[in-house]
C-alpha cells in the first residue's frame, strides 16, 4: 500500500544528508490542561474488549473518527496547535494521528520532528480529543532498539493521559507476522513501565494482514491490530480479512484508509468509500484519513494555497461533520443513558437502506431454566428461549432445530441460573449467507458484551464464534439483541472461565496446587493464568480465590 510513498521516503533518505537517522534528545513537556465536554471526557481510557474498543468511562464499544498528518518530515508546515485547533473546531475530529516520519531502518528522519509531535500532542490534550503516536515507519523491526527508546520517553511524558494511543509500526511490508510481533513484544514492555494505554500494532503487506494477527495475537491486555486500504484499490476481499480477525475476537483500528489509490493518488472512489464506511460503522471501527497534507496527490485534504479544500478535503469534512451530528459524546449528557448505543446507524448518507425490523408481538413459552455449572460446559439449545421477538424455528441440517429469519430488532431471552458472579466462554454456533450479523448480550439491562458474525458460507454452514461475559450470581435472564441480523443460531455452549489456571482445559485439584504455590510466593502466574486464578473478578489474588476454587471443585 502507498508504495510510491514508501519509495519517495527511500530516496529522501539517501539523497538528503541533513536527515540524520538518529534521535535526539527532548525536553520534558510541562503538564497539560485538557478541556472539558470532548470525547476523552466522555469515553474515558479506551481498551479493547474481545473484539471491540470500549470505554474506560463508558463500557460500550467506542468509535472514534479523524484524520491523520502526513509524515512529519515532508509536512511539516501542518504540526503545530493551530491545525489541531482547525481539526477540531471546523472538521470535528475526535482524534488525530500523528505520523512520526521513520526510515526504513527505523530511524527518525529528523530528530527536530519530535519536538512538533509533542507540541501536537499537548494541542490534541488541552481540546480533550484522542491522538495516535504513530512510529511511521515500513522497516521498523530493523532498529527495534530506537522504538523503545522513543516509546519508552513519550510513555514516560504522556502515558498518564487517556487521550493518548500508541502505534508502534505504521505498515510493515512484505515481513512476516512473527516478525512483526517479535518486535512489538520488545516494545510494549518499554510503554507498560509507566501505561497501559492502548496500543496498536501494524499487520504484515501494509497493515492487511490483521487476520494473521488474530491467527497468533500479542499477549497483551490492551492491544488492537492495525488494518490499512485505500478505496480506490481495496474492496470485499480485504474487509474479509477483517471480518476473518474479528471472529477470531480481535480487536481492530483503521488508523490509515484513503478515498483514492493506494499510492495515495487519484480521484475520490465514492462508490467503494460508502461500502467501507458502513463497514467500519457496522462493527464500530475506529478510524483516521490520509491526510492532512497539501502535496500535489488525491489523498491531500489541502490544496495548493495550503488551506483551501480539496475534493478529498470537502468529502471528508462532510463525513466527520455528519458523524458528529449522532456521536453518543455529543448528544447524551454525561452520566446520561443511551438508551441503545450499540445499535446506532451508519452516518446516514453512506449507508445501504436501514433494515427493516418486526414488528411482531413477543412470544413466551415454558422451558425449564439452564443451571450453568462452576466448572466444565452446558449447552443451550436457540430454540429453547424463555421468550422472543421476531425470529423463527426452522430444521437445522446438524440436527434438531435452529433459530432463523434473524433480523436487526429482533431479541431472544433464555432463564439461566448461575452458581456465583463469573466469566463464562459463550461459543455460539451459527450460520451466515452474507455475514455481518451482530448481537449483544445483556442481563437486567446491563449489557455484557457483544459478538460478530461474518459469513460462514450458507445459512446451515455452521461455524463457531466466541465471546467472554462476566454473568452475574443467581437466576437471571440472558438476552440477545440483535443489532445486525442476516444469520442462524443453533446452539449457546457455556464454559466456566475462571480456575483453570494452568490452561490445561480442566478445573482440578493441580489449579488448586498451583493457586497455593502462587500465595505463597512459589509460582509466578502470567496474564491468563492471572485472570483464571481471579475467581471473584475484583483484580486481586488472595486467600479467598482459593476458597471459592476449593468450593467448585467439592461442587463438581
Amino acid at each position: 500500500m502507498k508504495m510510491q510513498k514508501a519509495f519517495s521516503a527511500v530516496c529522501a533518505f539517501v539523497m538528503s544528508a541533513v536527515l540524520l537517522p538518529r534521535v535526539l534528545p527532548v525536553p520534558e513537556p510541562s503538564e497539560v490542561s485538557a478541556a472539558e465536554g470532548g470525547p476523552v471526557s466522555y469515553y474515558g481510557q479506551l481498551q479493547t474488549s474481545g473484539n471491540r474498543i470500549v470505554g474506560s468511562s463508558y463500557e460500550e464499544p467506542v468509535q472514534v473518527k479523524g484524520m491523520s498528518f502526513f509524515w512529519s518530515n515532508w509536512q511539516g508546515q501542518y504540526w503545530n496547535s493551530g491545525t489541531v485547533d482547525r481539526m477540531v473546531d471546523e472538521f470535528q475530529c475526535e482524534i488525530l494521528r500523528c505520523s512520526l516520519g521513520v526510515d526504513d531502518q527505523g530511524s527518525i528522519y529528523s530528530g527536530g520532528d519530535v519536538g512538533a509531535l509533542r507540541s501536537v500532542m499537548d494541542a490534541a490534550i488541552a481540546k480533550d480529543i484522542y491522538v495516535i503516536v504513530d512510529w511511521h515507519s515500513h522497516g521498523a523491526h530493523n532498529n527495534t532498539n530506537a522504538a523503545k527508546s522513543f516509546f519508552s520517553e513519550i510513555a514516560r511524558d504522556y502515558g498518564k493521559y487517556d487521550n493518548v494511543i500508541f502505534e508502534l509500526y505504521n505498515e510493515p511490508t512484505m515481513v512476516s507476522w512473527s516478525t512483526v510481533k517479535g518486535y512489538a513484544e520488545q516494545v510494549i514492555p518499554e510503554i507498560r513501565k509507566y501505561s497501559d494505554n492502548l496500543i496498536l500494532v501494524g499487520t504484515p503487506t501494509w497493515s492487511q494482514d490483521v487476520d494473521a494477527a488474530a491467527n497468533d495475537p500479542i499477549n497483551d491486555s490492551n492491544v488492537a491490530y492495525v488494518l490499512h486500504f485505500y478505496a480506490g484499490t481495496h474492496g470485499g476481499d480485504l474487509r474479509g480479512k477483517g471480518d476473518a480477525a474479528l471472529s477470531k475476537n480481535a480487536a481492530i483500528f483503521v488508523s490509515e484508509w484513503g478515498t483514492v489509490n493506494a499510492d495515495g493518488d487519484g480521484s475520490v472512489n465514492v462508490g467503494s468509500t460508502e461500502q467501507w464506511l458502513s463497514w467500519m460503522d457496522s462493527n464500530k471501527l475506529s478510524w483516521c484519513n490520509w491526510a492532512i497534507s497539501s502535496k500535489a496527490e488525491g489523498s491531500s485534504i489541502f490544496g495548493g494555497d495550503g488551506s483551501s479544500l480539496t475534493e478529498a478535503g470537502n468529502y471528508l469534512k462532510k463525513i466527520l461533520n455528519t458523524h458528529a451530528e449522532n456521536a453518543v459524546w455529543r448528544t447524551v449528557p454525561k452520566g446520561g443513558t443511551d438508551p441503545d448505543p450499540q445499535t446506532t446507524q451508519p452516518d446516514p448518507q453512506y449507508t445501504d437502506p436501514e433494515p427493516q425490523t418486526t414488528t411482531s408481538t413477543p412470544q413466551t413459552q415454558n422451558v425449564a431454566r439452564l443451571s450453568l455449572p462452576g466448572s466444565g460446559n452446558a449447552v443451550l439449545e436457540a430454540e429453547n428461549y424463555a421468550s422472543m421477538n421476531g425470529v423463527e424455528v426452522e430444521d437445522c441440517a446438524q440436527g434438531g432445530k435452529n433459530v432463523g429469519y434473524i433480523d436487526a430488532g429482533d431479541w431472544m431471552s433464555y432463564s439461566i441460573s448461575v452458581p456465583q458472579a463469573m466469566r463464562y466462554e459463550l461459543t455460539v454456533d451459527a450460520a451466515s449467507e452474507y455475514g455481518g450479523g451482530q448481537i449483544a448480550f445483556s442481563c437486567g439491562g446491563n449489557t455484557l458484551g457483544t459478538l460478530y458474525i461474518p459469513a460462514t458460507g450458507g445459512w446451515q454452514s455452521w461455524q463457531q464464534f466466541k465471546v467472554t461475559l462476566e454473568l452475574p450470581a443467581g437466576e437471571s435472564d440472558l438476552k440477545l439483541d440483535v443489532q445486525q441480523g442476516g444469520f442462524n443460531i443453533d446452539k449457546i455452549t457455556f464454559t466456566a472461565s475462571v480456575g483453570d489456571i494452568n490452561r490445561d482445559g480442566n478445573v482440578s485439584a493441580a489449579d488448586a496446587v498451583m493457586l497455593c504455590r502462587y500465595l505463597n510466593s512459589n509460582e509466578q502466574l502470567n496474564g491468563e493464568q492471572a485472570k483464571q486464578a481471579d475467581l471473584d473478578n475484583n483484580q486481586v489474588i488472595n486467600a479467598v480465590d482459593l476458597t471459592l476454587l476449593k468450593r467448585m471443585l467439592l461442587r463438581r
